[in-house]
């Protein structure tokens, strides 16, 4: 597959049309061609995956930020359609995102992801090593898409520190180094399927570890790690951002 910049209207639109058909929303929750096109003009990035037949199969939309006196990335979203899902499109899409971020003079992306999702956990603290340790109750607020089920959007947001030591490693294809693990947080292996099974069971599951995340961090842990085969997120005392 190639990945490259979004460079035409018909990219842009394509991208609108993405999001619909991953997170089955309201158009008014969509973020249309007139907003990614100012991100880009503005110092962001909008990158679109180009799978073989020469379509769209994903995207990954960072926008510029400036918070405390540091400009970085913040990277809105990132979807893959359904049919390209388990090729790596995805990870691809985010070290790319890292290349061209380096190249813009940016070493952090920081992004929110649904704690409860054990596969993006892994993907983002695992695969990519990111780290968080700031945990955002019904962010986005309660939206029309299906994939979050009714409930209260809460959120991790993570911060990829693209020159750090384990990303270097990991963006070279090594391990890189590791933390000593002080506490462990469970989630449910499949939440999607406790949501459509039980959701008030789902609910409070959501409640649970938003407490034990919240009560680490408050001890100055970050969530360093994602153990996929028992689906628990690994907190250390964290270096760096």
């Amino acid at each position: 597959m190639q990945i490259r910049e979004a460079d035409s209207i018909e990219d842009l639109d394509e991208i609108t049309r993405v999001q619909r058909e991953v997170w089955n929303i309201d158009d008014v929750e969509i973020v249309g061609r007139l907003q990614l096109r100012a991100a880009q003009h503005a110092g962001g990035s909008v990158l679109v995956a180009i799978a073989e037949d020469g379509s769209i199969g994903g995207f990954a939309y960072a926008l510029p930020a400036h918070v405390d006196g540091e400009t970085f990335w913040h990277s809105d979203m990132l979807a893959v359609r359904p049919l390209f899902r388990g090729t790596g499109m995805g990870q691809q899409l985010k070290w790319t995102q890292r290349e061209r971020a380096l190249k813009s003079g940016v070493t952090r992306i920081t992004w929110t992801f649904d704690p409860m999702q054990a596969g993006n956990a892994n993907l983002n603290l695992e695969l990519l090593g990111a780290t968080a340790r700031e945990y955002l109750e019904n962010f986005y607020g309660v939206t029309t898409s299906t994939l979050h089920h009714g409930l209260p959007t809460d959120r991790l947001l993570a911060s990829w520190d693209l020159e750090g030591p384990r990303v270097v490693a990991l963006a070279r294809g090594e391990a890189g180094p590791g933390a000593a693990i002080a506490e462990r947080v469970l989630v449910p292996r499949s939440w999607n399927d406790l949501v459509k099974n039980n959701v008030e069971a789902a609910r409070a599951e959501q409640r649970r570890v938003a407490g034990a995340l919240k009560a680490a961090f408050a001890k100055g842990l970050a969530a360093t790690g994602f153990e996929k085969t028992s689906a628990s997120y690994l907190l250390s005392r964290p270096e760096g951002p």
